[in-house]
């Protein structure tokens, strides 16, 4: 299973933000890459009024990036506000090969968030062939329960969408906690960490991306830098094997 996170810029326009995805999702394709996650709202961009989204063109985006998904045969994980049962939320949608759509809705919100957000209340995990992988949304990293529910559910790994945006002060003192939390997760419940972090500037804020993919060990495989875009991928070794790896 060959998984992947894309270190994109975000912006506030819906098209522009679309070009990147189709973008990589290419690129993707190109590396056969099997799954492919990016940022926290990258349909949107994340340093915006969320109040003035035009969610039927959400709606139209994911079924764009949905054709692309079969075209190029890339499973697809993207970050976009989303509507259900009249209420919005900060979500994470799966895009499968298969045509199935999974949807997981962030749980713990930021204080800025909650004007705009509901608060999710179940975790997510889907199946891709023969690897389980959950999901979370930024500031679930520093809730060490939530992770260990996907531990518990048979999960083999973990992705997160994150858009880490600060004043370019606070970025910097950001970084070893964000860079920190996803190992932590990896080392308690002995599982893969692979985090999307959005990279560049947005409405004055920055974020320094430092996207990583973490093996259960806690050593990190890959790690973005905090200037440019790119794909980080690895080859996660099937369950049986893994666990024989385990064991030794």
């Amino acid at each position: 299973m060959k998984a992947a996170v894309a270190q994109v810029k975000l912006y506030d326009d819906i098209d522009a933000n679309l070009i990147t995805i189709s973008k990589y999702i290419s690129l993707a394709s190109k590396e056969e890459i099997d799954i492919l996650c990016f940022p926290e709202c990258n349909i949107t961009g994340y340093v915006r009024d969320f109040s003035k989204v035009n969610q039927n063109k959400v709606m139209d985006t994911l079924d764009i990036i949905r054709e692309q998904v079969t075209k190029d045969c890339v499973n697809v994980i993207v970050g976009a506000p989303y509507f259900e049962r009249e209420k919005c939320f900060n979500s994470a949608i799966v895009l499968l090969m298969n045509g199935r759509r999974h949807i997981y809705h962030k749980i713990n919100l930021t204080s800025s968030e909650e004007t705009y957000f509901k608060k999710g209340k179940e975790p997510l995990i889907f199946q891709l062939d023969d690897a389980k992988f959950g999901v979370l949304i930024c500031r679930d990293q520093n809730d060490p329960m939530l992770a260990r529910e996907y531990k518990i559910s048979g999960a083999d790994a973990i992705f997160i969408l994150s858009a880490h945006f600060y004043e370019p002060i606070e970025a910097i003192r950001k970084l070893n906690k964000n860079r920190a939390l996803p190992i932590a997760r990896a080392v308690e419940n002995n599982l893969w960490v692979l985090k999307a972090n959005a990279v560049g500037s947005n409405n004055e804020k920055i974020s320094l991306g430092g996207s990583l993919i973490v093996d259960p060990t806690g050593f990190i495989i890959h790690e973005g830098n905090t200037i440019h875009e790119m794909i980080l991928s690895y080859e996660i070794p099937k369950r049986n094997a893994q666990r024989e790896n385990n064991l030794k």
